[in-house]
């Protein structure tokens, strides 16, 4: 069995169950870790008989407990880099790379050089490396912190293997920091208990509840930060949320009583899912 037919089967396969057919794909390219361009051009190759049946175990996995993709292989691409996920930490999610973005953007269009970054609840350090790597020109110096020792240690293999020279503080919150910065940026936990029922299965079984769940309405740890932040943050310096689609209303209040103005930045999707915090 080659590649293409290998895929047909799977979708084939995922249609009858009514899943999403282009995991088909993606699938097999992720476990030969392949770019999109090299492996299209490879679609007649043939199988191992190892590597199909393996292929096809998986996809039954997913069939049978919708495991999804990052965790099927073990991994997931955020800004074209490779990053290990594991039950401990959330999976790189498109929304966020938006986030990363806004922060690039904003770097650079104001030419910020030699400032530190604060990645708080960094997880799987996605934003942390993906900043320190996109920034080497600007020399940013980045601290990542997580309350979960198990997160960290994945956040610490992702730097190591993606070559950032990043200081990882196991902390919860401000606790252990000790250090201003120039940007404050968190990917918080900021569903709401009462929402629990209304989350896929695919999230609420394989992404740490830890990382999903915040008391006040979603809105604790938002709270949290943005109170005790004018300790650990610079004069002229911003704070960075990705926030829940519902949350703008909040996140503003949140804002101006602690003497911020609060920009909301949509996503590609339309939603309010950014915002930008500036002292006052």
């Amino acid at each position: 069995m080659n590649r293409r037919q290998a895929i047909m089967k799977a979708c084939l396969l995922l249609r009858r169950q009514e899943k999403e057919e282009s995991l088909a794909k993606f699938l097999l390219m992720y476990m030969f870790d392949e770019t999109s361009q090299s492996f299209n051009s490879k679609l007649s190759e043939q199988l191992s008989l190892e590597v199909e049946n393996k292929y096809f175990q998986l996809i039954e996995k997913h069939i049978e407990d919708d495991m999804p993709l990052s965790h099927l292989v073990g991994f997931e691409y955020f800004y074209d880099r490779k990053f290990k996920v594991t039950k401990d930490v959330l999976s790189p999610r498109m929304e966020t790379e938006e986030l990363v973005h806004k922060i690039i953007e904003y770097v650079k269009d104001k030419n910020l050089i030699n400032i530190k970054i604060l990645d708080l609840c960094t997880g799987s350090g996605i934003i942390g490396i993906t900043l320190k790597k996109e920034l080497e020109d600007y020399n940013v110096d980045v601290t990542a912190s997580d309350i979960s020792e198990l997160a960290l240690k994945v956040a610490q293999e992702n730097a190591k293997n993606n070559y950032a020279d990043i200081k990882f503080i196991q902390s919860d919150l401000f606790d252990n920091i000790n250090n201003q910065f120039d940007i404050i940026v968190s990917n918080p936990p900021y569903i709401s208990y009462v929402d629990k029922n209304t989350i896929k299965k695919n999230v609420l079984n394989y992404d740490p509840h830890l990382a999903l769940f915040a008391d006040e309405d979603g809105m604790y740890f938002y709270r949290k930060i943005i109170e005790g932040s004018n300790t650990y943050l610079k004069k002229n310096g911003f704070l960075f949320f990705e926030i829940g689609y519902n949350q703008r209303e909040k996140i503003e209040d949140l804002g101006k009583k602690n003497n911020y103005m609060v920009e909301v930045y949509k996503d590609i999707n339309g939603h309010d899912r950014m915002a930008m915090f500036e002292y006052k």
